[in-house]
C-alpha cells in the first residue's frame, strides 16, 4: 500500500466505527448484558476497542513498526488471558 492508500483506509475505518458507534444504543447494550451470548459480544467489542486504542497510543510515540507490532501482539495476548 502507498501513503494515499493508507489515508483512504484510515478514513474508511473511521467512517465504519462512527456508524457502528451510532448503532450501539443503550437499549442494545442493556439487552446484550442480560444474555450470555450478548455479553460475549459486548466483551468482543470492548476487546476490539481496547486493541484499537492501544494501537493508536503505541504508534503515536514510536516509529519502529516491528516494535509497535510486538507490543500490540503482547497486549492482545494479555487480554486473551483475562478472558
Amino acid at each position: 500500500m502507498n501513503k494515499n492508500s493508507y489515508l483512504i483506509e484510515a478514513g474508511l475505518i473511521a467512517e465504519a466505527i462512527e456508524l457502528l458507534a451510532d448503532r450501539l444504543q443503550p437499549d442494545v447494550i442493556r439487552a446484550a448484558r442480560r444474555d450470555d451470548v450478548g455479553q460475549r459480544h459486548l466483551d468482543r467489542i470492548e476487546y476490539a476497542l481496547g486493541t484499537i486504542g492501544k494501537a493508536l497510543i503505541l504508534t503515536d510515540y514510536t516509529i519502529d513498526q516491528d516494535k509497535d507490532m510486538d507490543k500490540l501482539k503482547a497486549f492482545r495476548e494479555s487480554q486473551q488471558v483475562m478472558e
